[in-house]
């Protein structure tokens, strides 16, 4: 186990290829997976601006990590810049689900105000990423690239899952409380992250913080079947 640094990158070489890292592939191709499969299922659910933002969330959060993957599989070919597309829409996902929380928002007025804040918030970080993208030396230390990305996840979803999830508990169903659960259990990524800590080279902080948020993914999904099932018991169905 490491403390503040990382093992080496792990290497192979299928068909004379120089990849690295197939564990952190493998990882980001399991999140994809359970993505796309709880999009599939939240498009048979009603089709309200809830359920779609979240089936947009589900597909873009899925196809982030693919590119995930991929930046990390081929760093050796495409080095920092091949982990930008993955950034950027690391950006664009938990917009979608600020504005599936914010759709149940019952006062006209404020919910007006708080999706403005999140599209301005949405274009900050954009901005914000590729002008470091162009303007800092990422090969120095990537995790510079990150930075706006994770600032802006983090505002977006305490908000979004933490102050709503807790707000809609009360006021909707209790069905909401998976999504405030789910903060809690996607709080342990930012521990094994900036503290770096590596279990082994095999299972190190990535592969560790993806199994936190595949159940974070879990939770999200709970959370939106229980508040089907709520509309369906309301309304008679």
């Amino acid at each position: 186990m490491l403390f503040g640094e990382d093992f080496p990158k792990i290497d192979f070489h299928p068909f004379g290829l120089d990849l690295v890292e197939p564990n952190a592939m493998l990882g980001d191709l399991i999140i994809a997976i359970v993505s796309w499969y709880f999009a599939y299922r939240v498009n048979k659910m009603p089709s309200t601006l809830f359920f779609r933002y979240w089936k947009y969330f589900f597909i873009i959060f899925g196809v982030s990590f693919i590119f995930g993957g991929l930046g990390h599989l081929c760093f050796n070919y495409w080095g920092v810049p091949g982990k930008y597309a993955a950034w950027l829409l690391g950006i664009i996902s938990p917009y979608f689900v600020e504005r599936a929380m914010l759709s149940l928002f019952s006062n006209e007025k404020w919910k007006k105000i708080l999706i403005r804040i999140s599209q301005v918030k949405l274009v900050l970080a954009f901005t914000g990423t590729v002008a470091v993208f162009m303007f800092v030396d990422l090969d120095v230390d990537p995790g510079k690239g990150l930075r706006t990305s994770t600032a802006n996840t983090a505002i977006g979803l305490l908000f979004a899952l933490g102050y709503l999830g807790m707000r809609y508990t009360k006021t909707i169903t209790p069905g909401f409380k998976y999504f405030w659960i789910s903060v809690l259990v996607l709080l342990p990524t930012a521990f094994f992250q900036s503290m770096k800590i590596n279990i082994s080279q095999y299972f190190d902080r990535n592969d560790a913080s993806h199994v936190f948020l595949v159940l974070g993914l879990i939770l999200y999904y709970f959370g939106i079947k229980k508040y089907a099932n709520w509309l369906k018991r309301t309304n008679g169905g």
